[in-house]
Parts: C-alpha cells; sequence; structure tokens
C-alpha cells in the first residue's frame, strides 16, 4: 500500500502561538500511522502575501514560476493528498495568513480531504473551524466531519502542551481513520479520472 501524504498546516503565526505544540502532537499521531506519510507545513516559513492579482488564482496558479514563493507553495500542496489544518479562533474567525495560503492556489487544492483541529475559548475555535470549512468547499475539497476541538480555558496538557485527556486522542484518531479513507478514495479517483 502506498502511504498518503498528509500535509498538517500550522496556520498561526503569532509569537507564542499555542498551535505549535498541538500541530507536533497531531504530527506526532499521523507519523505513528502505518498509512500516512505527513508532513509538518508552518506557515511562518511560508509568508504568502495577500492575494492581490488581477486575475484569479482558478486561472493565474499554473503561471506562477516554479522558484516563486507561490510555485513551491503550489508544488507542496500539489503534492499532498490529503490535509490537516490546526488553527487558532480569533474574533469567531481564523488567521489572515492562513487565508491568503488557501487563496493562493485553486487546482492545487482540488478534490483533497481537509481536516481541523481548532483550538481556543469556551468554542473551543469551532467557528473558525466551521468557516473553514466552506472555504474548502469552495475550492473544491472535502471536510472531514471528525474534528478535534480543543479548549484552552483548563487543558490538562503533557509536558510538550499536547492535551493529555483521552478524549481528544480519541477524536484525533477517528479524525485521521476518515481523512486517510478519504484521501484514498479520492487520490484514486483523481488518478482515475483527471481533470
Amino acid at each position: 500500500m502506498t502511504r498518503l501524504g498528509i500535509g498538517i498546516i500550522l496556520g498561526s503565526v503569532r509569537e507564542g502561538r499555542r498551535g505549535e505544540p498541538l500541530a507536533r502532537w497531531i504530527h506526532g499521531l499521523a507519523s505513528a500511522r502505518d498509512d500516512l506519510d505527513a508532513q509538518l507545513i508552518d506557515l511562518r516559513d511560508w509568508p504568502l502575501p495577500a492575494y492581490t492579482a488581477k486575475t484569479p488564482p482558478t486561472m493565474l496558479e499554473p503561471t506562477y514560476t516554479a522558484d516563486s514563493l507561490e510555485g513551491r507553495w503550489a508544488a507542496l500542496v500539489r503534492g499532498l493528498d490529503g490535509f490537516v489544518v490546526v488553527t487558532p479562533e480569533y474574533n469567531h474567525g481564523y488567521p489572515a495568513q492562513l487565508k491568503s495560503a488557501f487563496d493562493t492556489l485553486y487546482p492545487a487544492w482540488n478534490h483533497k480531504p481537509v481536516a481541523f483541529v481548532s483550538y481556543g475559548g469556551f468554542a473551543a475555535g469551532a467557528r473558525a473551524a466551521e468557516q473553514l470549512s466552506l472555504v474548502a468547499i469552495e475550492l473544491r475539497m472535502v471536510p472531514v466531519r471528525d474534528q478535534v476541538n480543543v479548549r484552552l480555558i483548563g487543558l490538562a496538557a503533557d509536558e510538550h502542551g499536547a492535551p493529555s485527556e483521552e478524549i481528544y486522542g480519541k477524536r484525533a484518531h477517528a479524525m485521521f481513520d476518515e481523512l486517510a479513507w478519504l484521501a484514498k478514495v479520492l487520490r484514486d479517483a483523481r488518478a482515475a479520472r483527471p481533470r
């Protein structure tokens, strides 16, 4: 069986971000599976600007030069079979840098599954994940129903900052099971019927 390439996208670029230990935890869980080849993608390493080009990315993406930041981002996204986005919730929404990462591309995201690990206050980032699901659908992605929503208030964490309550691990395993199934089905479909 060929392993599925999964990108774990760390969506916050803030100093002292709480998402970094969560992303490392999720990456570790994914890496422990036999069916996934997980890659941690930190958006700090991808300072994509707000999309300002006259042409929409549906038209422009193929013209990015291979050595440009956008061209390298497109190659990375194109080469993966699915994604897990680790996002905070800011003012009932998600970070601008994460939106820029999505907006820069279009075909590279198409027909791939995406799951969400959110974190925040009482809502545990669920509102940001809901909004990102709508963005993903517009990009012709398939959002995974199972999410991991981490409530930071009173969070019990291990020495690395990862959640230590059993429920979070169970939610993550359910999310990865569904993500892996969809990634395999969609990879086979893209190969059988390229668009």
